[in-house]
């Protein structure tokens, strides 16, 4: 999957909603950067604040296993086809009919389980034209959770035997979404989307819900006239109306995994975008009315097949591949099979391209279809070979769209310095080792864990096949690819797999590549220190591993590159650093002192570097036609460099409209790392050109505050022709900034609050920046927008608001709490998490009888688990606040007496002067 929306209960609370917020970045920041926008996996985008439990394996008090293993399989399931009747759209029940197609493993069959969650079984049979139904008994038990198919005498082994099960849906809590209409979103029709990843179509369907399993599917579905339905595969006959009803018909006929099944209902607009001739249709379904819009987002999704058919070596492997924009989607898209689900603004105005497009996203999700649909990883814990292969394929997207510099390396960059920053922050959070699960690890309690490790398996698994492509050379690399599709396509996979694949057909051994970079946590953070001794004419290099380093954390193996350049030599002197401990140095003989060093230029190891070497050699690196990687690298470091010539280096490369926008914009960063307030308002004043550099220079701005700061974000706020993004941008750090005067800049938020854009980020950054300004009006004008029929990526964010702003007196949180308590029981999943983590935010004890509620009330096993836990933190934040103030009483009383004792000494003195 791509991101998702739908946050696993064990995380979201306990964490604060501005790590929501930063995770939920929409746009194309994040969707260039890791993809994320892309996978339903996204539904999560938290970290899990059990982490450190979790890597010791066991359950701390219980001694209970934690790690997970794939379920048994005692029937091959072959086919299933569903038979769904729709009566209203408006009103969430339905009345289904599932046939599994299945033969017993190894065994004659006596009790088939499957995971049905909450489903009204009425009956189970076999078919009475069925040889096996005769003198055989079918009975069946349902625990609300599994339904227990017993046969007697048992299925005969090698045996197909069809299973028929009768069940009705009521409102299902998970796994198929209702959104139906409502007078708050005038002229939004009814819909019907599913979501099975990672476990959850168990909740509209009977499963093996597990990726251990692939079968054909087929679904039949009689909806109201006037509704689509979308399934996976092809329609097997045309929509037959009759009655006021219409009948659909869809099959899958290559097998699949259950959490991949997809079923849409609604009313669209599709617009095919394959190119004539092509033999695969390309359907993108988007809301009525946006048809004249499709062609612009998702126009180059043909191109995108045809380069991953042929880095792949494997042709388009589905009938046809859809695309549908969907009302109330948790996540950026779902890669279900031949039917990618997206998120209900995924289809972009002209306006909004100035930001950039959503190609990170589409090339994710079509990736998917070879990496995740026709190979699946075969339990949860190798998620990242469904993960990390549709994010690198995203780069190899860029690689062919934008050139193998700008497009590929300079994502590959942002991927992996990304990853290895954020892994560096977790383990300085923590202080010492990394005790947290690998990447590649059985250990976690709710699969969507694994998606959302710090050991990230979209990052970190597209920078593995990075360093693999790298070592083994391109043609080497992608042929053992073709080799690793062609051996495992309709089956799963595991790591090992993928190993043994590229080991036998490079006669390379992997093993250590593989323990180092899959299965163990962390990345390295290398400090390379490069001077030069003009006496000896010697240049010196140091190389530190700086991260946590013990007996259970060694330092990490790789081999650095460094290309060393003079001014009087036209091909660089190459050194490589064989690295395995802590430190290494290494001096090497020059002609003349190097002009520049260029550390890892190819980006062979995953790390964060620290690069300490002379401004001058930075500067030079910056600017160097060589690689995007070290000009990134370069701009980076030079914010540690104070002073007139790093800011004047930095403010060139910013200005340059000839560079690439990724460099200018990390030069924007350290730009306002450095306080350089001056160079940033000549640079937007003299006119940045690109949208995504003018965002970063803004951002950057807004870090520093100044008077002049103020005013210039105040105009890029107020200006209608500012891009959406920019003035999103503006918004938050005018709020963030403004000191005195806040009255004077309110009419700029409140216009913002009124302003219709793409993805709605202008009003995203007026609630941002208004919960900065801390303005007395502040939660009023946020708090409209916590209610239903503000679009789902916004209410969060007004949410997040409102928490926040509570912290400023009792009143305060007494009326956060009036506003924020009914979207407990919404029925848009993002608004209801915010919601529980915002009252543990807020800090009210009255909110523990709302918790309460929501826990015993709700029919959803995630949401009760999310309230549960958020009431178990809410009471213990009381009981510290309750000792504080008690502690704080009982300092006072204490001095109070020693006031007391003061006083009467004084007096007993005074009286014994007298005497």
């Amino acid at each position: 999957m791509s991101i998702g929306r739908k946050a696993l209960a064990t995380t979201v609370v306990g964490l604060s909603l501005a790590s929501v917020k930063a995770s939920e970045e929409g746009g194309q920041a994040w969707s260039e950067q890791w993809s994320e926008l892309g996978c339903m996996h996204c539904k999560l985008m938290l970290l899990s604040g059990r982490e450190e439990e979790l890597a010791l394996r066991i359950e701390s008090g219980t001694g209970r296993d934690l790690r997970n293993y794939a379920p048994d399989r005692p029937a091959d399931i072959k086919h299933m086809k569903l038979e769904l009747d729709i009566p209203d759209m408006n009103r969430p029940t339905l009345a289904a009919k599932q046939t599994l197609t299945l033969s017993p493993i190894a065994r004659p069959l006596g009790v088939l389980s499957l995971n049905a969650e909450q489903l009204q079984i009425e009956s189970v049979s076999i078919p009475d034209s069925s040889p096996l139904a005769r003198d055989r008994r079918v009975t069946y038990s349902h625990d609300g959770g599994t339904l227990a198919v017993r046969f007697d005498p048992p299925l005969p082994e090698g045996t197909d035997a069809d299973v028929v099960v009768t069940y009705t849906l009521d409102d299902p809590p998970d796994g198929l979404t209702w959104t139906p209409e409502s007078p708050e979103w005038p002229g939004r029709p009814a819909q019907i989307h599913t979501q099975g990843q990672p476990e959850t179509n168990r909740f509209w369907f009977p499963a093996h819900d597990f990726p251990n399993e692939r079968m054909s599917t087929e679904i039949v579905a009689t909806v109201p006239e006037g509704f689509i339905v979308s399934a996976n595969g092809r329609e097997v006959e045309p929509p037959a109306t009759g009655g006021g009803k219409t009948r659909f018909h869809w099959l899958q006929e290559k097998p699949h995994v259950a959490y991949l099944v997809s079923m849409v209902v609604g009313k669209f607009d599709v617009v095919d975008v394959a190119a004539p001739g092509s033999s695969v249709p390309m359907p993108v379904y988007v809301p009525p009315g946006k048809a004249g819009l499709v062609e612009k987002t998702y126009g180059r999704t043909g191109d995108m097949l045809r380069v991953f058919e042929e880095r792949f070596s494997e042709p388009y492997p589905w009938d046809r591949y859809a695309q549908l924009v969907v009302w109330n989607f948790g996540a950026g898209g779902m890669e279900n099979t031949s039917a990618t689900t997206m998120y209900d603004t995924a289809i972009l105005e002209d306006k909004a391209f100035e930001d950039g497009d959503i190609e990170g996203l589409i090339s994710h999700e079509l990736a998917h279809q070879w990496f995740g649909d026709l190979i699946t990883c075969n339990t949860w814990a190798h998620i990242w070979l469904n993960e990390g292969w549709a994010t690198y394929s995203t780069n190899l997207w860029f690689e062919a769209r934008d050139g193998y510099q700008n497009g590929y390396m300079a994502s590959m960059w942002r991927t992996m310095r990304g990853l290895a920053r954020n892994d560096q922050i977790a383990a300085d959070a923590k202080g010492s080792a990394l005790d947290r699960p690998g990447m590649v690890s059985p250990v976690y309690e709710h699969p969507w864990e694994t998606f959302r490790r710090v050991s990230n398996p979209y990052p970190k698994g597209a920078s593995v096949l990075h360093m693999l492509r790298r070592e083994l050379g391109d043609e080497l690399f992608f042929r053992c690819v073709a080799d690793y599709v062609d051996r495992f396509k309709l089956k799963t996979a595991e790591t090992a797999d993928f190993r043994r694949t590229l080991e036998e057909g490079s006669g390379r051994s992997l093993e250590r590549f593989f323990a180092q970079w899959c299965d163990r946590p962390g990345t390295p953070k290398v400090r390379v220190k490069g001077s030069w001794n003009a006496r000896s004419k010697e240049l010196r290099l140091v190389v530190e591993q700086k991260q946590y380093i013990d007996a259970d954390h060694p330092a990490f193996a790789f081999t650095l590159p460094i290309e060393v350049y003079t001014a009087n030599e036209s091909e660089p002197t190459v050194i490589c650093i064989a690295v395995d401990g802590s430190r290494h140095e290494r001096a090497v003989q020059l002609a003349d002192e190097p002009a520049m060093v260029l550390v890892d230029p190819d980006l062979f190891v995953l790390m964060d570097p620290e690069l300490e070497m002379p401004m001058s050699w930075l500067v030079a690196q910056s600017r160097t036609a060589r690689s995007i990687a070290s000009r990134l690298d370069a701009v980076t470091a030079l914010k540690k460099h104070p002073g007139t010539r790093g800011v004047a280096a930095l403010s060139e490369v910013l200005r340059d409209e000839k560079e690439w926008h990724a460099v200018r914009a990390e030069a924007a960063t350290s730009l306002g790392a450095l306080n350089a307030e001056d160079a940033l308002l000549e640079a937007l004043a003299s006119g940045l050109g690109d949208a995504r550099v003018r965002t970063s220079a803004v951002t950057a701005l807004g870090t520093i505050g100044g008077e002049r700061s103020v005013a210039a974000l105040a105009a890029r706020a107020a200006d209608a022709n500012e891009s959406y993004g920019c003035r999103r941008a503006a918004l938050a750090a005018l709020g963030a900034t403004i000191r005195l005067n806040a009255d004077e800049y309110l009419p700029i938020f409140e216009a913002a609050l009124r302003t219709e854009s793409q993805h709605d980020q202008v009003r995203i950054g007026a609630l941002r920046g208004l919960e900065a300004l801390r303005h007395e009006r502040s939660m009023e004008l946020c708090a409209p927008y916590v209610r239903f029929g503000t679009p789902g990526r916004t209410r969060p964010e007004a949410i997040d608001a409102v928490a926040k702003l509570s912290k400023q007196d009792e009143a305060s949180r007494k009326r956060a709490l009036e506003i924020i308590r009914p979207v407990l029981f919404d029925r848009e999943e993002r608004a209801q998490r915010a919601a529980i983590a915002a009252l543990v935010e807020i800090g009210e004890r009255d909110a523990l009888a709302d918790l309460r509620r929501l826990a015993t009330s709700t029919r959803s096993l995630q949401t009760r688990e999310s309230a549960e836990r958020a009431e178990e933190r809410l009471r213990a934040r009381l009981d510290r606040s309750d000792s504080v103030d008690a502690a704080q009483a009982e300092i006072e009383r204490l001095r109070g007496d020693l006031r007391r004792l003061e006083q009467s000494t004084r007096e007993r003195s005074e009286e014994s002067k007298g005497n």
